[in-house]
């Protein structure tokens, strides 16, 4: 006796239940793959827009600090409290060759070029994504400056962070008038 409904072809169900989760794991690996090389493009192209900024920012405050004035006396010509009118770890105030005032300061999260010296002056936006700014005052022995008159190298140290990604810079600057 022939039985019609055996001697059909097709698939069982436990053969389509199969391939079901062959696709679903491969689907799922294949969207891990995806995201991850998606998630990688973004966390590159903030560290991009980060190391820009911070170079930007970076070249411009270098180039002022290398153009404080200084007071001759004799042979040597040394920064005097009136060229360099505040020295903090956070703000430095000073005038340049050209006699005129120039600052830096972190305010919030944005790096400030200052116009001027006093607190009533202009202040330009340098940098955004600051999440520190430190400036350190160095003797030629390279031993911590405490006066003015002291300074020969400064260091600036600047973070920028941006989502969870932080980029950090430092330079050390020698006025060239320093002498």
């Amino acid at each position: 006796m022939d039985i019609p409904y055996l001697n059909r072809r097709g698939f069982t169900l436990i053969e389509l239940l199969m391939v079901i989760v062959l696709v679903g794991i491969i689907s799922i690996t294949v969207g891990a793959l995806i995201y991850q090389g998606t998630r990688s493009f973004g966390d590159i192209d903030i560290l991009r827009e980060l190391e820009g900024e911070g170079t930007l920012a970076l070249e411009r405050l270098s180039r002022e600090l290398r153009l404080i004035r200084c007071t001759q006396v004799g042979n040597r010509c040394t920064p005097a409290s009136s060229d360099i009118t505040q020295m903090t770890s956070s703000d430095i105030r000073f005038y340049n060759i050209f006699n005129e005032g120039r600052g830096f300061r972190l305010d919030g999260t944005t790096l400030k070029l200052r116009q001027g010296v006093s607190d009533t002056d202009t202040e330009n936006i340098l940098c955004g994504n600051v999440s520190s700014l430190s400036f350190e005052y160095l003797k030629s022995d390279r031993t911590t400056a405490t006066s003015v008159g002291d300074i020969w190298t400064i260091v600036v140290n600047l973070t920028l962070l941006k989502g969870t990604t932080t980029l950090n810079f430092k330079t050390e600057v020698h006025p060239r008038s320093f002498r």
